[in-house]
């Protein structure tokens, strides 16, 4: 399905020409005569579209900017009910009727809403587009807060998303791992990853004791402590049976969501 869906986003940009960053995906929804309707829909909405029969349109109603709600996140989640328009089977849904208020950005574990951030992903971070941005660094690699300041600089997309979309490109061995209040939600490793037996991480777990991201966590509540911290650390700690002996562990907090996002890379 994801060659799908990167074809299909492919073809989206080219035909509304935005084959430059940043991508606007207010722009395209613009295009396609959807209506936007942002407002302050409460806290754990993200966005939602619906075919509105009366006036044979589509409409997307989103959270707007705001408190833990910054630029990058919205645009994603915009990008992501785009996903819900252009995927055939999700536009037939939506066409008889069904709605559902999605939540974007990676969080949700139901097929249709990860398709719809893969479709975002894509739309937002083509492959081409982004390994040359990244290339434009001087050491052509990226920590989380470089990927932070490319997200919010260049790409105005979400960490999250940015982060994901660099370990799917395949640019350096890693892993990417998302969690939440201190519970592994999901993890995903690149080619070169694998390729060191450092493949899994089992989602639904406790972040392993003595890991960078549980200190991290465990001390969130304290009122000097840091969103952010690296360093090295046993491989085992996060696999099961590496190939190399020690990974380089970065670790950042989201806020105060809960969230914390982990990259780790070999260290030789």
């Amino acid at each position: 399905m994801s060659a799908t869906i990167n074809e299909l986003s492919r073809e989206v940009l080219q035909i509304h020409e935005r084959w430059c960053l940043p991508i606007d995906p207010f722009e395209i929804a613009r295009d396609e005569d959807i209506q936007l309707a942002p407002g302050d829909y409460g806290e754990g909405f993200d966005a939602r579209i619906e075919f509105v029969p009366e006036a044979k349109r589509f409409v997307i109603y989103y959270r707007d900017e705001g408190v833990g709600r910054p630029q990058g996140r919205v645009r994603f989640s915009i990008a992501h009910e785009l996903g819900h328009f252009y995927l055939p089977h999700h536009r037939e849904q939506l066409l008889a009727g069904e709605m559902h208020n999605s939540q974007s950005d990676f969080r949700s574990i139901q097929r249709h809403e990860q398709e719809a951030d893969e479709f975002a992903a894509n739309l937002l971070m083509p492959r081409d587009l982004f390994v040359s941005e990244v290339a434009r660094f001087r050491q052509r690699v990226c920590t989380l807060a470089e990927l932070g300041q490319l997200a919010e600089k260049r790409l105005k997309t979400s960490l999250i998303s940015t982060a994901r979309r660099y370990c799917q490109c395949d640019i350096e061995a890693c892993s990417i791992i998302f969690s939440d209040s201190g519970i592994v939600r999901w993890a995903m490793h690149s080619e070169d990853m694998k390729a060191k037996n450092m493949r899994y991480v089992p989602s639904n777990t406790a972040l392993p004791s003595g890991s960078r991201t549980k200190d991290l966590r465990d001390q969130s509540s304290e009122s000097n402590a840091l969103d952010a911290a690296e360093g090295v650390v046993n491989a085992s700690i996060w696999f099961e049976h590496p190939y190399g002996n020690l990974v380089w562990e970065d670790a950042q907090l989201l806020g105060r969501t809960g969230f914390a996002l982990t990259m780790l890379t070999p260290y030789e």
